[in-house]
C-alpha cells in the first residue's frame, strides 16, 4: 500500500507539472491573439521550407494593422515600422529584431543564414542585415543599398566587401532577392547570392569577404535597419548554405 501511495504521489505530480505547462503555452498564445484582436491585426504568416535545407519563411505582405502585434507573433520586435504590402521602415530608427535565438547552427562558431526580398524607395535607401545580432543590432552587418552590398563595421563606417564585391544594376523601386551567410571563422566570413538560396550555386559564392575583424558576435538574432525599406519577406534557415571549401559526402 506504501508502494502505491507513492507511485500515485509521483503520477499527480507529473500531471500537475505538465498541466502548468500547458497552461503557460496556452498563456503565452492567448496573449499574442489577444494582442491582435485588440489591434485588429493580422498576424504575419510562417511556413517550413525544405530547400536547400530547413527553415522558415515569413511573408510579410499578408500581415496588416498594428505592426507591433502582428510581428510579436511572428516572433519579431518591430520598432518605427507599419505593415504596407511588407514591413515598411522610413529611416535608421526603424527595425526589426528577432526575438530568439536564430543561428544556423548552434553551439562551436556561430552562423547564420538568410534569404531576404526586399524593396528599396529611393537612391538614397538602405536594407542592413546583422547577424549574428544583439538585441542593440550589434554584429556582423551586410548594408544593401540600390546598388551593391557593403559591410558596415562597429563604429558606423560602410566599405565594399574585400574579398569579391557584390555589385548590379539600380534596384529602386523593384523587388529584389539576396540570399546570405555569416561565419564567425577568424572574424566573419560574410558572403552570399543573389537571387534564392534554393537556386544559387552553393559551392561559388557571388560576393564574399574572409576574416572581417572587429566584429561583436555576443548575439544571437537576426535584426534589420530599415532606412526607406520595404520587407516583403524573409527564410531564415536552420542549417547552412555555402559549401565552397567544405567536404561534402552527400546532398
Amino acid at each position: 500500500m506504501k508502494q502505491l501511495s507513492i507511485i500515485s504521489l509521483l503520477t499527480l505530480t507529473l500531471f500537475a507539472f505538465h498541466c502548468a505547462e500547458l497552461k503557460k503555452k496556452k498563456d503565452k498564445d492567448n496573449t499574442g491573439f489577444a494582442l491582435l484582436a485588440l489591434a485588429g491585426s493580422v498576424a504575419c504568416p510562417t511556413s517550413a521550407v525544405s530547400s536547400p535545407s530547413n527553415g522558415t519563411s515569413f511573408d510579410f505582405t499578408q500581415c496588416k494593422g498594428d505592426a507591433s502585434a502582428a510581428l510579436k507573433v511572428a516572433g519579431f520586435t518591430g520598432t518605427n515600422v507599419v505593415l504596407s504590402g511588407g514591413v515598411v521602415g522610413t529611416g535608421t530608427s526603424s527595425t526589426i529584431v528577432a526575438d530568439s535565438s536564430r543561428l544556423s547552427n548552434l553551439g562551436g562558431e556561430k552562423k547564420a543564414t538568410i534569404q531576404l526580398t526586399y524593396n528599396l524607395s529611393a537612391s538614397d535607401s538602405y536594407l542592413e542585415v546583422v547577424m549574428p545580432s544583439t538585441t542593440s543590432l550589434v554584429g556582423p552587418t551586410f548594408q544593401l543599398t540600390p546598388t551593391e552590398i557593403k559591410k558596415k563595421n562597429v563604429l558606423g563606417a560602410t566599405s565594399a566587401l574585400g574579398g569579391t564585391p557584390g555589385l548590379w544594376a539600380s534596384s529602386v523601386a523593384q523587388d529584389k532577392t539576396i540570399c546570405i551567410e555569416v561565419h564567425n571563422e577568424n572574424g566573419a566570413h560574410m558572403f552570399g547570392w543573389q537571387g534564392t538560396c534554393a537556386n544559387v550555386n552553393r559551392g561559388s559564392y557571388e560576393f564574399q569577404e574572409e576574416a572581417v575583424t572587429g566584429y561583436d558576435f555576443s548575439g544571437d538574432r537576426v535584426s534589420f535597419r530599415l532606412n526607406k525599406v520595404n520587407i516583403k519577406s524573409i527564410i531564415i534557415y536552420s542549417s547552412t548554405i555555402g559549401t565552397a571549401g567544405l567536404v561534402r559526402t552527400s546532398d
